[in-house]
């Protein structure tokens, strides 16, 4: 007997909303993982393209293990039915090192937050003319705006700033190699020496401070959504789409090797060879990411001051804001010095222990906990 057309419609709908769910989360994934670093060409460069054609493989190994970890996170988080951050790391490492790691990880979400408010006026004021302090208040102005839709905003910035990343990072990659087609020959890339070697630390450094970062965007999602199977699925298609526009970059950077010591944002310059459109395209999409860290930074401390300290979401928006706007004006320059290896440290050894604490539930919690398969 055949099924009445309408429960066949209700299917095709719950299909098109998971689709529809498994697409945002992936453009979350990417929006909180790229910054102004990686869409300037530097941040990749130093982690990939300095070591030759090699770096490619890298990248493939990096998008795996997003997919690997990003798969360990949801499990646990949904299994543990922990809330944000900090209750993360306090279930998954022992007493002392989870509060240093929450600590350090606290105050890195911090420092990021106000060197972006100081950047996003920088570069407004540097490349557009306009007042610091403008860019300054659009990000704090328009970033709460979003931060106040709680995770429905986190969506909707991300469905505007990924697209716009996917589409201008390929237009200048494909624009590259059809106006310079000679710098695109295997002979001609494998000329390009290798700067550096162990490939293979550099991935897990690189995978382990981007996975640490993103816990603060991913718990909360996993608590909320209650879609394990949809949210490992948006990881999978978020890594695979951060893979390849990595790639683009990378290509880049190995064709024009002396671009990342003569310039500040090596990407830029080689916009600047293509067309003045996609010059100022590319600071567009690197102060969108910058919008788009910012709103991921201050999800993640909203939702620790939450859990940490009972302070309403809503309130702990703005006070956050606050604390890290005086800081954006000081300067956070030295500390973010000693944090960032201090933190690249710490993130190796919180994925340590994140694959220790999944091998144990996966033992005894037997599949839903390994599977988390949905209900």
């Amino acid at each position: 007997m055949d099924k009445p057309r309408g429960e066949d419609d209700i299917k095709d709908m719950k299909k098109l909303k998971d689709i529809i769910l498994i697409v945002q989360i992936a453009m979350i994934f990417i929006g909180s993982i790229v910054g102004a670093g990686v869409c300037s060409g530097r941040e990749l460069n130093q982690f990939f393209a300095t070591y030759g054609m090699a770096g490619f493989l890298g990248l493939i190994l990096c998008g795996l293990l997003y997919i690997v970890f990003g798969r360990i996170i949801i499990a646990i988080a949904t299994c543990s039915r922990v809330r944000s951050y900090n209750e993360f790391v306090n279930l998954v490492c022992p007493g002392v090192v989870a509060k240093f790691i929450n600590f350090v990880l606290t105050l890195f979400l911090l420092s990021s937050t106000a060197i972006i408010l100081a950047g996003s006026g920088a570069i407004i004021h540097q490349y557009f003319g306009v007042p610091k302090w403008v860019g300054f208040m659009t990000m704090i102005v328009i970033s709460s705006l979003f931060l106040l839709r709680k995770t429905e905003g986190l969506f909707e910035v991300n469905s505007i700033v990924v697209p716009t990343l996917v589409v201008i990072m390929s237009a200048v990659f494909f624009t590259y190699i059809i106006q310079f087609p000679s710098h695109i020959s295997f002979s001609t890339m494998q000329l390009i020496p290798r700067q550096k070697s162990n490939l293979a630390l550099s991935t897990i450094v690189y995978v382990s401070f981007n996975i640490l970062t993103i816990i603060g965007v991913l718990v909360p999602l996993a608590s909320e959504l209650k879609r394990p199977k949809e949210i490992t699925k948006g990881i999978v298609l978020g890594s695979i789409v951060l893979t390849i526009i990595s790639m683009y970059i990378v290509f880049l950077m190995l064709v024009n090797p002396f671009y990342p010591k003569m310039y500040e944002i090596p990407l830029l310059a080689v916009a600047s060879q293509i067309s003045r459109v996609l010059q100022a395209c590319i600071l567009s999409v690197m102060w969108l990411e910058m919008f788009s860290s910012q709103v991921s930074n201050i999800y993640s401390l909203a939702h620790y001051m939450e859990n940490r300290f009972q302070v309403k979401y809503n309130k702990a928006i703005f006070l956050i804001v606050g604390i890290a706007a005086p800081f954006s004006v000081v300067g956070f320059s030295k500390l973010v010095e000693f944090l960032y290896p201090l933190y690249g440290v710490l993130s190796l050894v919180f994925l340590i222990y994140c694959i220790t604490y999944y091998m144990k539930i996966k033992k005894t919690a037997g599949k839903i906990c390994a599977g988390v398969k949905n209900k």
